[in-house]
């Protein structure tokens, strides 16, 4: 489990990575509100962490037909995630470096959450 937990974080980098660039190129290039483009890079963002937890994290047999689970369950990672981001931004301000701080925030705050998800709902097809 040790090792599937480095694994899952090392993953969540990738996606905090295209989270954060997607809600700046939303927000700064096409004048999206922070909010908005937070919830469009989000669903970009988890559905790259979605493919790498599949193949490299668990390593589960599960198919294409376990995206909208995740994507489902893991909303609800989102809503703890976006609330922090919000709360962030709303209280802090929303300049480029903000966004980012809030990003990461969010992020760290859904992380035990969505990884049990992960492991025991979505990917319970994995080997332990």
């Amino acid at each position: 489990m040790h090792l599937q937990f480095i694994r899952f974080c090392l993953v969540g980098v990738l996606g905090f990575l295209a989270d954060a660039a997607t809600t700046l190129m939303m927000t700064q290039e096409f004048h999206i509100g922070p909010i908005m483009g937070r919830i469009a890079a989000f669903i970009i963002a988890a559905s790259i962490t979605w493919f790498l937890n599949r193949r490299y994290t668990f390593r589960s047999t599960a198919g294409d037909g376990s995206w909208a689970p995740y994507l489902a369950l893991t909303a609800f990672g989102a809503m703890i995630n976006v609330g922090t981001y919000k709360y962030w931004v709303q209280t802090v301000g929303t300049m480029p470096a903000q966004l980012v701080i809030g990003v990461a925030l969010g992020s760290i705050a859904a992380l035990a959450f969505n990884f049990a998800v992960s492991r025991y709902l979505v990917f319970a097809d994995a080997g332990r």
